[in-house]
């Protein structure tokens, strides 16, 4: 297998994890030749940061994709996530999925593209996952469970079986969705909750059980840019 070259949007915390789970799949077998991270803060630029440079802003993607080159998102907030990625539609890039190799993956789970999967999840039979994604540390998935393009779910989180996470979600780490319920679009769990009802679109929901406090705007478009939904 060539080796790829790989960059990572986003020198923050979560980045610098993804440059760990990029050290452990070379660890068992080398597949990715990690040049640095791509940042728009001003005063990370130039900055070495756990080893890896940062080589520059969305203008270094521009001057440097003549090559076949990889990139993941590694942001958090899934707002930020759809925006930056809506920002790399004109650029020829491929997004990589980074799967920790302590991670448990069903043989008929359904990836998309650009995904975050740390190590100790475990994806039962027949999960779908869209892409831009990201799975942290301990991520129990059930089986026939959908988790839609650009969520994010935080540390130890637990879908049953049936579940239906939809676009944008970001679930705080702890929480437990029972079978067979519905993440609105969007919509953000407290950490902590536990979901028994169907949660609707654009808000914030809390507790246990989860209840909806909080009306959230529509930061996003209504649509995905074209084929990133699987």
């Amino acid at each position: 297998m060539a080796i790829k070259d790989l960059v990572i949007f986003g020198a923050g915390g979560f980045g610098r994890e993804a440059t760990e789970l990029v050290e452990d799949i070379n660890t068992e077998k080398k597949q990715w030749n990690l040049l640095g991270y791509i940042d728009q803060t001003p005063a990370k630029q130039g900055k070495v940061i756990n080893n890896y440079p940062v080589l520059g802003n969305l203008d270094w993607l521009e001057k440097n994709t003549g090559h076949p080159l990889w990139i993941v998102c590694a942001i958090a907030r899934p707002t930020d996530k759809y925006r930056l990625i809506a920002s790399l539609s004109s650029f020829q890039l491929y997004f990589a999925n980074l799967i920790h190799p302590a991670a448990r993956i069903s043989r008929s789970v359904q990836l998309g593209c650009g995904n975050i999967i740390c190590w100790n999840s475990f994806l039962s039979t027949d999960v779908r996952i869209g892409s831009h994604v990201a799975l942290n540390p301990g991520c129990r998935i059930g089986h026939d469970t959908a988790v839609q393009d650009y969520s994010s779910l935080y540390w130890d989180i637990t879908l049953a079986g049936n579940v239906q996470v939809h676009e944008g979600c970001e679930i705080g780490s702890k929480t437990v969705v029972i079978p067979e319920k519905e993440i609105g679009r969007w919509s953000i769990i407290g950490a902590g909750a536990t979901v028994t009802h169907d949660i609707p679109e654009y808000c914030t929901a809390v507790g246990v059980p989860a209840r909806p406090i909080k009306h959230l705007k529509n930061l996003v478009e209504t649509h995905s840019p074209k084929g990133l939904m699987i």
